[in-house]
């Protein structure tokens, strides 16, 4: 009778392989791994060696973050003048001169004829922006908030004033004596916050707001939309 030969050791082969899904390595990928075991059989017998194949596919997802955009500045020259916006223009609650709260910032550098720049001096977030215009009063700031136009900041050294008359360096008897009873008051480290708010209803959800010195005078004051205007920082 014909012996088999002695299988004297175990043999383990592994192989991989990956199927990748979707473009540019940022889809899911699929890896398998096949496990192939043999297990030594006794010496004289034919076919008693068990064979198991093991296949244990492994799903990893990799996603690239993408930054949303907020702001895209418009090229040098595309925006016609001449320049709309001047220091004759009065703040309000709606805007600033023919600059309207609820304006893309492509619609709003038609209005005023200039481009609006990022600031550096304030960090875009993921929904908001603060624009600074190319051409115009100086120490205005706008704010982009989830695409559109709803704050405005006047700091030094600008020259604008509110529709009333209110600017930088008014004093707070001459805050009361414009806005009368639609003034309230938050004393502060750093003096008074002043808010006004229209009588008019149509003009409900906006505000004027005027911080103040310790010796009373106006330093700086924001006109915007309720949920964007509350912070002194624009984006804050």
């Amino acid at each position: 009778m014909r012996k088999w030969p002695r299988i004297g050791c175990v043999v383990v082969a592994v192989a991989a392989f990956s199927v990748a899904c979707g473009g540019g390595g940022n889809g899911p990928k699929l890896t398998a791994v096949t496990t192939t075991k043999v297990t030594s059989g006794a010496s004289g017998s034919a076919g008693s060696g068990a064979v198991t194949t093991t296949v244990a596919p492994v799903v990893t997802t990799t996603i690239a973050a993408t930054p949303p955009s907020v702001f895209t500045t418009t090229p040098a020259g595309a925006v016609p003048g001449p320049v709309k916006l001047t220091d004759a223009a009065g703040v309000t609650t709606a805007g600033l001169g023919p600059l309207t709260f609820g304006l893309t910032a492509a619609a709003a550098e038609k209005a005023i004829g200039t481009r609006l720049l990022p600031d550096a001096a304030f960090p875009g977030a993921a929904k908001c922006v603060v624009l600074k215009p190319e051409s115009g009063p100086d120490g205005v700031r706008f704010t982009v908030t989830s695409g559109t136009i709803e704050r405005l900041d006047i700091q030094q050294p600008s020259k604008l004033k509110t529709k009333s008359g209110a600017g930088l360096a008014s004093t707070e008897a001459q805050l009361k004596a414009l806005y009368a009873d639609r003034l309230t008051f938050t004393a502060t480290p750093q003096g008074k916050t002043v808010i006004y708010t229209p009588q008019d209803a149509s003009n409900a959800s906006f505000r004027l707001i005027f911080q103040l010195d310790l010796s009373g005078a106006v330093t700086s004051f924001r006109s915007g939309r309720v949920g964007a205007i509350e912070s002194v920082n624009p984006c804050g």
